[in-house]
């Protein structure tokens, strides 16, 4: 059995003990002590971390009656002998802060809301909690982070102590009965709020700093909460007051001011995103008349426009495509070569060739793979340089993937004309 200092004790930082068992856990070694001031892992809060004889300690877990000390490496000590502990006091206080924190806001959110906390973790970042409740509004979480502010900067007594038997559990009137029996832990808020609770708290309520609730979100039939105490909080204040009057410096404008400014500039940038959008559709406008009076080639009496694009995006493209095949009746095929190669094989919807068939074919010269509709498919692959033979095959056999019997009277050895400027389409 392992006496527990931190019970008595939550600012002990250093302790003398004796070592009764060395095992191993996980093929790492480790050492039970006859007392520490280590708290295991346990009711929501993480392990201590610090050293035994200049050892690290890595992890400290419970098992029955025992804590055990998982360390970096062995310690040369034996059995019965005497040895040193030290804790990382930063990490122990910072724990103490937020699970007093976690108390105090637990107590404000039943003593203004009655809303049960039913579950508690101490992350390395954020703490969360679980309430029993569908929403939880902006006012309500306000009004609890006030009352748990106010007996924070009231810097009410803290007291821990043991109690035994139901009778005097209810005597008490706990925020929450424990499923434990026997001998209870109790942790006291003067005036505020009675907890069952094993974990290590600081002795006044001002030492929690603040609570802060940075978010809450639905978790099944729960809320969660985030909320962050003590100096998290400083942290958190510290980072987001500096970014606030960076961006105020730089729109030449006050923090109060910010809300306003920043909502005037969303609404402009929509308008200019909007402008953007109707100038691109022009500019795509103009640009598939472009390529129907310069890029035509004429194959048997079909117009084919066979280009390749650099600059543009998948999308950019597909748009441009859909274009040029409602203006006027042609088979397109485009090839975008930029990360990827990708393709995008279209005809009008009075012409009779399948594209998806044909895009089977081509994007094996891509390594890749695509689909579609017999009217429009899009493939892409990993081969950039097999594009250019890729869009060559489109071009020399996509008269050979027929939907149905073509009924234009065509030859299929005319040879390719491109269309120029001055010539007629």
């Amino acid at each position: 059995m392992t006496e527990r200092l931190y019970y008595q004790d939550s600012y002990l930082k250093e302790f003398k003990a004796r070592i009764i068992k060395k095992v191993r856990i996980d093929d790492q070694p480790a050492v039970v002590l006859d007392r520490t001031a280590f708290y295991p892992t346990s009711g929501g809060q993480p392990y201590d971390r610090g050293v035994i004889q200049e050892v690290l300690v890595v992890e400290v877990i419970e098992e029955g009656k025992e804590i055990i000390h998982i360390l970096k490496e062995e310690l040369k000590e034996e059995i019965n002998s005497e040895v040193i502990g030290k804790i990382d006091w930063e990490r122990r206080f910072d724990h103490m802060q937020q699970h007093l924190g976690q108390h105090i806001l637990s107590g404000a959110l039943i003593k203004i809301w009655d809303l049960e906390t039913v579950s508690f973790h101490l992350g390395e970042e954020v703490c969360t909690l679980d309430i029993i409740k569908e929403e939880l509004t902006e006012k309500e979480v306000k009004k609890a982070e006030e009352c748990a502010n106010e007996v924070i900067f009231e810097n009410r007594p803290v007291k821990c102590y043991f109690v035994e038997g139901e009778e005097e559990l209810k005597r008490l009137n706990l925020r929450k009965m424990p499923e434990r029996k026997g001998k209870t832990r109790i942790v006291e808020v003067e005036d505020f709020d009675l907890s069952a609770c094993g974990g290590t708290h600081c002795r006044t309520s001002g030492e929690v700093g603040m609570i802060k609730v940075t978010k809450w979100e639905k978790r099944g039939e729960n809320i969660r909460l985030e909320f962050i105490c003590g100096w998290r909080s400083w942290e958190d204040y510290s980072w987001k007051n500096e970014l606030i009057k960076n961006i105020s410096h730089r729109l030449t404008v006050k923090d109060s001011e910010l809300d306003e400014v920043i909502e005037r500039i969303l609404e402009e940038r929509k308008e200019i995103r909007k402008e953007l959008k109707d100038f691109k559709e022009k500019l795509q406008d103009y640009e598939a008349l472009d390529l129907l009076h310069n890029e035509v080639i004429i194959k048997d009496n079909i117009k084919v426009i066979n280009k390749l694009f650099e600059d543009k995006t998948v999308d950019e493209s597909r748009r441009l495509a859909n274009k040029i095949i409602n203006l006027e009746e042609c088979v397109l095929l485009f090839g975008i070569k930029r990360e990827r190669a990708n393709l995008l094989l279209a005809r009008s919807e009075t012409l009779n060739y399948d594209m998806n068939r044909l895009m089977e074919e081509a994007c094996k010269f891509i390594n890749g793979k695509g689909g579609g509709t017999p009217n429009f498919a899009q493939g892409g692959g990993t081969n950039r340089g097999g594009i250019d033979k890729a869009l060559n095959f489109a071009l020399e056999h996509f008269q050979d993937f027929i939907i149905k019997n073509v009924t234009k009277n065509v030859s299929k050895d005319r040879p390719l004309t491109r269309l120029g400027k001055n010539e007629k389409k």
